[in-house]
C-alpha cells in the first residue's frame, strides 16, 4: 500500500503531521513487523528520530528522565541506571537482542503490541485485538506464554516487554505531549488490561507523543534485581 513518508524535526511538527490515520516511526523494532505482515496499515509515518527526545539526564529530586528515543542499549548501559537502577538495566538486557536493543527506543518499547501468534498472522482470522469482535483463537490454541493474570474472554495475550515490568516496580511516570499541551501518567495507568477493548493497548491518544519516562528517587532501588 502507498505510504506518506516524513521526517519531523521538533515534536510540534511530529504532532501536526501525525493525524489520526499516520504512526510515529522511531526505532521501528515492532512496527515494521507488524506492518510487513499486515497487521498494522498506516497511511502515513512520521520519522521522529530527528527530535531531540534522546536524552538521559538527572532530575532535581534525584531521579533521573529517561528520553523517550534514547535507545534500549543506551539506556541500559547508563552509568546512573547501572548504579541506581539496576533492575531497569537487567530488564531491558533481558529482552529481544543487541542488535534490536540498538536500534529500539524508550518510548516504543513501552508501546509494543502483543508478541501473540494469533495476532502477529493474518492467516487467522480470529483476534479481537487485531479485528474486534472477531473472536479469539488464542482461547482454544496452544495456551503457552499467555496470560494467566488480567486476561478476559475477549483476550488472553500478554504484553511482551520486560522493560516495562522494571518501570512500573519503580513507580515511573510516563510524560506526553499532544498539541494541546502535556501531561504526566503513572506507569501502572499507562497500559490497559484487555477486558472487553483489547485492541486499545493504552490510555495513550493517537495524537500524543511519548517525550520521556521519569524515574523517582528510591532508596531500595539500588538493591533490587531482575529475574
Amino acid at each position: 500500500p502507498a505510504i506518506e513518508f516524513e521526517r519531523a524535526q521538533d515534536a510540534n511538527v511530529a504532532l501536526q503531521a501525525v493525524g489520526d490515520s499516520g504512526k510515529f516511526l522511531a526505532g521501528g523494532t515492532n512496527l515494521i513487523d507488524l506492518m510487513k505482515n499486515g497487521v498494522e496499515r498506516p497511511s502515513r509515518l512520521i520519522d521522529i528520530n530527528r527530535v531531540a527526545l534522546a536524552s538521559i539526564e538527572p532530575l532535581p529530586d534525584g531521579g533521573l528522565r529517561l528520553g523517550a528515543l534514547a535507545r534500549n542499549s543506551d539506556t541500559a548501559n547508563h552509568p546512573i541506571v547501572r548504579q541506581k537502577y539496576p533492575l531497569l538495566s537487567e530488564a531491558i538486557l533481558s529482552g529481544a537482542s543487541p542488535q534490536l536493543r540498538n536500534l529500539a527506543t524508550n518510548g516504543g518499547n513501552l508501546l509494543q503490541r502483543t508478541r501473540c501468534p494469533y495476532f502477529m498472522h493474518t492467516e487467522f482470522a480470529r483476534c479481537n485485538k487485531r479485528a474486534p469482535g472477531s473472536g479469539c483463537d488464542a482461547l482454544q490454541g496452544f495456551q503457552r506464554m499467555h496470560a494467566i493474570f488480567g486476561a478476559s474472554e475477549h483476550c488472553i495475550a500478554v504484553h511482551p516487554s520486560d522493560m516495562c515490568i522494571a518501570l512500573a516496580a519503580l513507580d515511573a511516570v510516563v510524560r506526553v505531549q499532544s498539541a494541546g499541551g502535556s501531561r504526566a501518567i503513572p506507569f501502572t495507568e499507562f497500559h490497559r488490561l484487555p477486558g472487553d477493548t483489547p485492541h486499545i493497548d493504552t490510555n495513550l491518544s493517537k495524537t500524543e507523543l511519548i517525550t520521556s519516562i521519569d524515574l523517582p528517587p528510591s532508596r531500595y532501588a539500588a538493591n533490587c534485581r531482575y529475574l
